[in-house]
C-alpha cells in the first residue's frame, strides 16, 4: 500500500459497543458477504473511528502512532494489518 492511498469505512457496517466489545455488524449488500459480526480491540475502534471520514494511510499512521506512542514502523505495519483485514470483509474501502 502507498502512504497517498485513500480510505474510508464502508456505510453499510454499524458499529457498536456492546458490553466493553467494539463490533462491527454488516447491513445491505455488506450481509451477503459477510454473515454474522466482527470484534475489534481498542487499537481497531480508534481506527475505525478516523475512518469515518476519507484518511489516507499516512495520515492514518501519523495518527495512529501519536495515539499509541509508536515509531513510523511499527504503526505502518500495525495499520497496514488493519486495513487488509477490513478489506478483505468489504468493512474498508479504498477510495
Amino acid at each position: 500500500m502507498d502512504t497517498s492511498s485513500r480510505f474510508r469505512r464502508n456505510p453499510d457496517y454499524i458499529f457498536r459497543e456492546i458490553v466493553g466489545e467494539s463490533v462491527i455488524v454488516p447491513t445491505g449488500k455488506a450481509s451477503k458477504q459477510f454473515q454474522g459480526m466482527g470484534t475489534m480491540n481498542r487499537t481497531g475502534a480508534f481506527l475505525w473511528s478516523l475512518l469515518e471520514q476519507e484518511r489516507s494511510l499516512g495520515e492514518l499512521c501519523q495518527r495512529f502512532a501519536a495515539e499509541y506512542d509508536l515509531t513510523e514502523e511499527q504503526s505502518l505495519r500495525d495499520v497496514t494489518d488493519f486495513l487488509e483485514a477490513a478489506q478483505a470483509h468489504s468493512a474498508v474501502l479504498l477510495c
